[in-house]
């Protein structure tokens, strides 16, 4: 990495400063995470194989902005009311209480942000949240800058829940919990009725990558 004379973090390869996808300087907030994504293009041989680039994928992202932000801000906001979070099986079943375990600190966090009651729902269109609740998570996806957001964003699609996306930015969630609720009815189904070989795990790799990406981008975002 190369400092900017606006102290920002250019990466560079053979000394040449590179660029994303729209021809944009790849320049980053803090050296802790232009480090990081010079490491991905490091790791790079004999071609550049951009699935193992997460980093680097978010960076692009963040800097191109490929939607709008208001578009990605009102399109989280759209899929709050089936938030993953707080959809749930019917009540009674193993899974629905397994579901208000792992996703109570979630909805903890989510209700002490909005100091307004987020609703479960056991529908698969979800439940009306207040427009207390939705006005303060559009406060608080507002207040995101662009490395955060473009984080959010993809951590709330891997998990399909924009309030676990949110506070595991927020560090109210770690990591591996995250993971966890990301995959709970997948792997509530494989421990039914067993895993496939080839559909399961790989599909489980994937979510690791798409939930562990965002969270480390957010993080060394952060670090000075």
């Amino acid at each position: 990495p190369e400092t900017t004379p606006q102290n920002a973090f250019a990466v560079t390869l053979d000394g040449k400063r590179l660029r994303t996808p729209a021809r944009n300087p790849l320049v980053l907030p803090t050296y802790p995470l232009a480090l990081a994504v010079a490491a991905e293009w490091a790791s790079q041989k004999s071609r550049v194989r951009p699935f193992t680039m997460p980093l680097m994928s978010l960076a692009a992202t963040a800097i191109d902005e490929p939607a709008p932000r208001e578009r990605v801000i009102s399109t989280m906001l759209s899929y709050l009311h089936t938030d993953g979070a707080l959809v749930r099986e019917e009540a009674g079943s193993a899974l629905s209480r397994r579901q208000a375990e792992v996703f109570a600190p979630v909805v903890a966090w989510a209700e002490a942000l909005a100091r307004a009651r987020f609703v479960p729902s056991a529908s698969v269109r979800g439940a009306p949240q207040s427009a207390e609740a939705v006005a303060a998570i559009r406060g608080h996806l507002d207040s995101l800058d662009r490395w955060h957001l473009a984080a959010a964003s993809q951590l709330a699609g891997a998990a399909k829940s924009v309030l676990l996306a949110l506070a595991t930015l927020d560090g109210a969630v770690a990591t591996e919990a995250a993971l966890v609720a990301a995959r709970l009815e997948e792997d509530a189904q494989a421990e039914e009725w067993g895993v496939v070989e080839g559909g399961h795990d790989i599909d489980a790799a994937g979510v690791a990558v798409a939930v562990s990406a965002p969270a480390v981008f957010a993080r060394l975002a952060r670090v000075k």
